[in-house]
């Protein structure tokens, strides 16, 4: 197999294209993540929550993502660390910029419950 000349620049070697797909689904799962954030399958507004959509443009993506609140998480410190870790981390698994992230809190669910002992 031959190698690319030692002297040849990044135009010549071609170009990466990242799909509005996967910017979604790499948004998504970084909302998912967050603390506070509720995940939701169907039912809940007729959708999965986290929900995310994208427009790419080159190596800038334009990112907006629905949430649902797990009951009492604080809606703008949520939002504030959705956005952060969706720019972290389309920056990092899909090498794509975020000219801006939206976040829009859709939902507020009750917190899961939890585990412990019966009374009887």
């Amino acid at each position: 197999m031959a190698e690319a000349p030692a002297d040849a620049t990044s135009e010549s070697r071609g170009t990466l294209t990242v799909s509005d797909r996967v910017v979604q689904k790499v948004a998504r799962a970084a909302a998912s993540h967050v603390p506070g954030v509720a995940v939701a399958t169907s039912g809940l507004l007729g959708r999965d929550l986290p929900h995310a959509s994208a427009r790419t443009h080159g190596t800038r993506a334009q990112v907006e993502v629905d949430v649902a609140l797990a009951w009492p998480a604080p809606a703008a410190a949520t939002a504030r660390r959705v956005r952060d870790a969706v720019e972290d981390a389309v920056a990092r698994y899909a090498g794509v910029r975020t000219d801006r992230v939206d976040v829009r809190v859709v939902a507020v669910t009750d917190p899961a419950p939890v585990a412990g002992e019966r009374v009887r």
